[in-house]
């Protein structure tokens, strides 16, 4: 296995709240992430902002406005040119485990990316609004890692192993048969369309280092571009106007030819794309995460790249809770309680009640007050058999704390009843949508407006709507995690991990 497949696996297997950098949770040195451009025409460098933990692959959007990075599994954007600017979070819904391959298309208008799903960590291809939305799987065999768009729009270029072997393929962009374009033992990588669409540029090692390759876009007259003694060479950028390509080498000996480790001391290197003789225009401390992906700025006279410095070691880092609201709803007999790890984001949640049905709830509820459409998800299940088999536990949005208001929830019986409930008027009685989905232990709610929608899943990633509601609420509400121990007397704990909550403003 490449260290491509193990990297990314590893990478993705990381899970914590969206509003968190990627960082180093054990004693180890602190990772700080700089993002960086540079202009070619004057041979300068400018730091755009650094970040304390680690975030990768920059791109450039077409219109100049943004730089989209990725971070802990979710991607986000920030302006190359304001100071002081801060992220914000794109929506990618179910898609969580982004790794540092993606693209934007050449109109703008939608972003390709791989991901890695929870059920078997092999990434996938997936489309998605540039604005965010609901990610399309395009691949459905994995692992995929993308790295070119047509100029058209047409097709995706990525790297994937389907034999054991490493190699390029391109698929339809709205789905379909994939199309193998190279055949050379060990590792090919990195495929990236030229801005005419006529090329597709690529790293390979069949000639023993890793080179710089290009081909046709049909996969024919494959041709090595440089011809490096020393380096590793990976990543080829075609800048939009086509005339150079940027690409990251690894000093030989420092890893593998088949290896792009981080930690490095590496080189930014250009040349015609034409062909020619290569300059490094840039000495950083990175790899993996610099520039993978294209980061041309749409005038070809800049580039976007992240270095890396590690900092003394620090104690774990701490993630902060999103939910810290929390007590009994009702006429709760045995109170309940939590407790939140900070050094996992996980939550612990005992709580009592006899039902949360009819028109009068009891349970115990950690939330927060919002005002906003929202993604909450996580991953849940009881930590104890016993009990009755209708205790219940899950994902609530609420109008207030009354016993008699309003809600929508997604409830997790212990039998493995998976259930869309809601109360859709003050007072009123407790409704019910049931779902195929037995014992769920993946859970999303998401509210647009008036719209309540849960997914739910065994073992996986949610990607389909079980059931929806409308439901009219406060403009302020709560939303949270709940327990409920469907007995009077006694308390039931269940676990809440990989607990995500992304407000879409």
């Amino acid at each position: 296995m490449t260290y491509k497949s193990i990297a990314l696996c590893l990478a993705a297997c990381l899970s914590v709240p969206a509003v968190i950098a990627q960082q180093n949770f054990g004693r180890g040195p602190r990772v700080v992430s700089i993002l960086e451009v540079y202009d070619v025409s004057t041979g300068s460098r400018r730091v755009v902002k650094e970040f304390n933990g680690t975030i990768e692959a920059p791109n450039w959007t077409p219109d100049g406005k943004w730089l989209v990075y990725n971070s802990n599994g979710q991607l986000y954007r920030i302006s190359p040119d304001l100071p002081g600017a801060s992220q914000e979070a794109i929506n990618t819904d179910y898609v969580t485990s982004c790794n540092n391959d993606h693209v934007i298309s050449a109109d703008g208008k939608f972003i390709a990316l791989s991901s890695s799903p929870a059920e078997d960590r092999r990434s996938r291809v997936y489309v998605v609004p540039i604005e965010g939305g609901v990610p399309r799987l395009v691949t459905p065999i994995g692992p995929s890692y993308l790295h070119g768009i047509s100029p058209d729009n047409n097709f995706l270029a990525y790297c994937a192993d389907r034999n054991g072997n490493y190699d390029i393929y391109v698929t339809p962009t709205l789905g379909g048969r994939e199309r193998r374009l190279t055949t050379a033992e060990d590792l090919d990588d990195g495929p990236e369309y030229s801005p005419d669409g006529k090329h597709i540029w690529f790293n390979s090692v069949r000639t023993g280092l890793m080179q710089v390759w290009r081909m046709k876009a049909d996969g024919s007259e494959q041709t090595q571009m440089t011809f490096d003694e020393d380096r590793n060479s990976w990543f080829p950028h075609v800048s939009p106007d086509g005339k150079q390509v940027v690409y990251i080498t690894y000093r030989k000996g420092d890893l593998e030819p088949n290896q792009h480790l981080p930690n490095k001391n590496v080189e930014l290197r250009l040349m015609p794309a034409a062909g020619g003789s290569p300059r490094t225009v840039v000495e950083l401390f990175g790899g993996q995460g610099t520039i993978n992906v294209n980061s041309w700025a749409p005038d070809s006279r800049r580039f976007a790249f992240v270095s890396y410095r590690l900092e003394a070691p620090t104690a774990p880092v701490q993630i902060p809770a999103q939910f810290t609201g929390s007590g009994d709803v009702g006429a709760v007999k045995s109170k309940g309680s939590y407790k939140y790890d900070s050094s996992t984001g996980r939550y612990s949640i005992t709580g009592g009640g006899e039902n949360l049905w009819a028109q009068a709830d009891e349970f115990y509820y950690v939330w927060r007050k919002d005002s906003t459409d929202f993604t909450l998800s996580t991953t849940l299940a009881f930590n104890e058999k016993e009990g009755n088999a209708h205790k219940k536990t899950g994902l609530m949005i609420r109008e207030s704390l009354a016993p008699d208001a309003k809600y929508v929830d997604i409830a997790i019986h212990a039998d493995g009843l998976t259930s869309l409930q809601y109360r859709s008027e003050t007072g009123g009685i407790t409704r019910e949508i049931t779902t195929l989905t037995k014992g769920a232990d993946h859970i999303v709610l998401i509210r647009k407006g008036t719209k309540l929608t849960m997914r739910t899943a065994v073992g996986g990633t949610p990607r389909q709507d079980n059931a929806s509601i409308e439901i009219d609420l406060p403009k302020e509400f709560y939303i949270g995690m709940f327990v409920c121990a469907h007995e009077a007397g006694v308390t039931r704990t269940a676990d809440f991990s990989e607990v995500r909550y992304i407000r879409q403003q």
